[in-house]
């Protein structure tokens, strides 16, 4: 786990809401420390640091990095280390999905956007008998070269540890380690969670 990432995999969503919300956490914890020196202010500004936790855990936190041998996870309170020479299949839809034989681990953080979903299968039902996808063919038989070579985030990161796994099982045998896949827990992010949670319920009746 101390080793330099190969690549790391920035999150496809959360991006707004994420920093929008510890702005104005921010702002609300500067005000009142300013100018409430109260009970009141003390709540505010508790309730004011849980909620930036939760965003933080709920929309940032969550992301991917390729290490020389494993594959971190990274979701709200709880990642996932798979090595790379265990891994099945990975795919990109509304999650990053990543299958250890019958076993599927997820990244909430990386998949395909809503708003692609719906506008994919918006154009799927806009033409009968699949005339929308025939069209999308066709214009994608017309344009430049360089757009041809051009892919989604999300398809990137697929393609990406598709590689990474497919190298690591071309090593030779004991090179790439014996590790097993194994859940590792954001201990620093579950403490802030608890303590500040509790200083919130206690502020909330002395």
């Amino acid at each position: 786990m101390r080793a330099r990432p190969v690549e790391r995999f920035k999150a496809t969503s959360g991006f707004f809401a994420g920093y929008t919300g510890l702005v104005f956490a921010a702002f609300a914890i500067g005000y009142v420390l300013i100018n409430v020196h109260t009970v009141t202010g003390l709540r505010v500004a508790l309730g004011m640091t849980l909620f930036g936790l939760v965003t933080w855990v709920t929309q940032l936190r969550s992301r991917a990095a390729a290490y020389p041998d494993h594959l971190l996870l990274k979701n709200s309170v709880r990642d996932v280390v798979i090595p790379l020479t265990l891994i099945d299949k990975v795919t990109a839809r509304q999650t990053l999905n990543v299958w250890v034989g019958e076993r599927r681990y997820v990244c909430i953080g990386i998949g395909t956007p809503i708003r692609s979903i719906f506008k994919n299968r918006k154009s799927s039902a806009a033409s009968p008998l699949g005339m929308g996808r025939m069209r999308e063919f066709s214009e994608m038989a017309e344009r430049a070269a360089p757009d041809q070579t051009a892919m989604a985030y999300e398809a990137f990161v697929v393609t990406r540890i598709d590689e990474l796994v497919e190298t690591a099982k071309k090593k030779p045998a004991g090179v790439a380690g014996t590790a097993t896949d194994h859940y590792v827990y954001a201990w620093p992010e579950i403490a802030a969670l608890l303590i500040t949670g509790v200083a919130f319920l206690v502020s909330m009746v002395v």
